[in-house]
């Protein structure tokens, strides 16, 4: 008597020994095994509390680059905007300063008949106290200069900058050069 079975289970068992069909799985379980690394790993990372210290450190970091920038840019052409900027960029003792020399600065840039522009080159975040509302930024500028009918010249400064947390954002509370050190 015969079995129809045993014809059935040789052609069964060919079809799983298949080296393509084994290659096909193993990559099947391989890949549902990174996928599920990687989603844990990701789940990790998003509940990391130095996430969020990082997002703040980039805010500080782009704001203080602007701010900068704008306190080492003026064109004596449109002195009242750039002292506008100065003021809007500027918070605390900053700010006071700015607002209470604005008349003398004021005639002193319109009196030097120079266009400057800053850019920042590099900028490092040495201190961020996110409690308090606090940050220190250094930071080396490329200053341009071109005072009217002459050559434009090139100043390099280190600065270094203090900024306060308020409603409106990351602003600069102070600015000042730092010395280079020397032996």
């Amino acid at each position: 008597m015969t079995n129809v079975d045993d014809g059935a289970e040789p052609a069964a068992r060919k079809r799983w020994q298949s080296p393509l069909l084994l290659g096909a799985i193993a990559l099947v379980v391989a890949a549902a095994a990174v996928a599920t690394w990687f989603a844990v790993a990701w789940i990790k990372a998003s509940n990391d509390p130095s996430l969020d210290r990082a997002k703040v450190r980039d805010e500080v970091d782009r704001v203080s680059r602007e701010a900068i920038k704008t306190f080492h840019t003026l064109d004596y052409h449109k002195v009242d905007e750039g002292l506008n900027n100065w003021e809007a960029a500027s918070v605390g003792p900053l700010h006071d300063e700015v607002i209470g020399r604005r008349a003398s600065s004021k005639q002193a840039i319109e009196a030097a008949k120079t266009v400057t522009s800053g850019n920042v080159l590099s900028l490092a975040v040495t201190d961020l106290n996110e409690f308090d509302g606090t940050a220190t930024v250094i930071a080396a500028v490329e200053v341009t200069v071109i005072p009217e009918g002459k050559q434009q010249d090139k100043k390099y400064l280190r600065i270094q900058g203090s900024l306060q947390r308020t409603d409106g954002g990351w602003k600069l509370s102070g600015i000042g050069p730092v010395d280079f050190a020397r032996n």
